[in-house]
């Protein structure tokens, strides 16, 4: 069987490993020049840093099972040991409390996208590969135009793993053979912001949610397990990168176009949270994410399967929003494939 994967994001990579597992030959076809999607991390020439998902927060057992396999593989770390949250307050000059909950944290070692090629290690990956249409040739198979050509390769089965616009987008645009539902789904972004700082923070803080305000995350992201030393500041002190991530609707309303804002209201909002200057800050990177997630509230889809023509959809968007939620989609693409069901 010949399955090829559009998306190289968690759970398309994460679908050619459960697939590969079975002995199913796939090739994997991402528009990026790497993996990981979402779980992006940025290499600049003043550090590295996770700029799209920052942690795994793991809740269900199975997933948790998962996680802790791939603690043992040394793929994944249990981090941090500590996480605050704020109270419903504008105001950050506020006691912060420690999160207690039903979920375990955990990061993927050395970068956030790392694992997506240890995943896909068995596949034929495609980087820098748009696929604009796909079509189904009956008695053939499927076969897909990469970067505006119709390839000669045809595959059994077609799994498209991009969030759920993009995936209506490109069935809209090929020559398909049944109707999909017409299911909408909104979709919200998120500014993703990176800061170096010119000091330590001194604090046993790693990781902040903020609830009802600007700003919804803050991640030591230096001090996950694992990462390369952050270069020196200019006057040789140590010094360490933050992740801040926007608020969704605030996202929304800034748009691709506010940048600027974006990398202004992170700086300012780092530095009253831990009382800093705001020149502690000499390098930023920032990166909109249009699809960062489905709006709040809204139901869950699923996975898609189409067993006559042999095509499938689905990934995050099917079960949530998170990394678990990709996982689930994998795991039950995967197991859709594989029994026919």
């Amino acid at each position: 069987m010949k399955v090829a994967v559009v998306g190289a994001g968690i759970s398309g990579c994460l679908l050619t490993h459960f697939l590969g597992a079975e002995g199913i030959d796939v090739s994997v076809f991402e528009k990026s020049r790497g993996c990981g999607g979402r779980a992006s991390t940025k290499q600049t020439d003043w550090g590295q840093c996770d700029i799209g998902a920052t942690i795994v927060p793991a809740k269900k057992a199975q997933f948790r099972d998962f996680m802790q396999g791939l603690s043992k593989q040394n793929i994944v770390t249990k981090w941090p040991e500590k996480i605050f949250v704020s109270q419903p307050i504008a105001n950050l000059q506020q006691p912060l409390e420690h999160l207690v909950g039903d979920r375990e944290y955990y990061v993927f070692n050395s970068k956030m996208n790392a694992p997506c090629r240890h995943w896909i290690k068995n596949a034929r990956l495609h980087s820098n590969s748009l696929i604009g249409q796909i079509r189904y040739l009956d008695g053939k198979g499927w076969q897909l135009n990469l970067n505006g050509i119709w390839q000669a390769e045809l595959f059994d089965k077609v799994v498209v793993t991009l969030p759920w616009p993009q995936s209506q987008a490109l069935i809209a645009q090929s020559e398909w053979p049944l109707e999909l539902p017409d299911y909408s789904q909104d979709w919200t972004s998120c500014w993703s912001v990176a800061l170096k700082l010119q000091q330590v923070v001194a604090s046993d803080i790693d990781l902040v949610y903020l609830k009802n305000h600007s700003i919804q995350t803050l991640v030591r992201d230096s001090g996950k397990p694992q990462r390369p030393s952050v270069f020196p500041s200019e006057a040789g002190e140590n010094s360490e990168i933050w992740v801040i991530q926007l608020a969704n609707k605030l996202s929304d309303d800034l748009g691709e176009q506010g940048k600027a804002k974006a990398i202004d209201i992170a700086t300012k909002g780092l530095c009253e949270l831990f009382d800093l200057p705001e020149n502690s800050v000499a390098n930023t990177h920032a990166h909109y994410w249009r699809y960062a997630r489905p709006s709040a509230g809204q139901k869950s889809l699923g996975i898609f399967s189409y067993h006559e023509y042999g095509i499938y959809l689905g990934g995050d968007w099917s079960f949530g929003a998170s990394i678990e939620s990709a996982y689930e989609a994998a795991l039950r693409l995967s197991q859709s494939i594989i029994t026919g069901e």
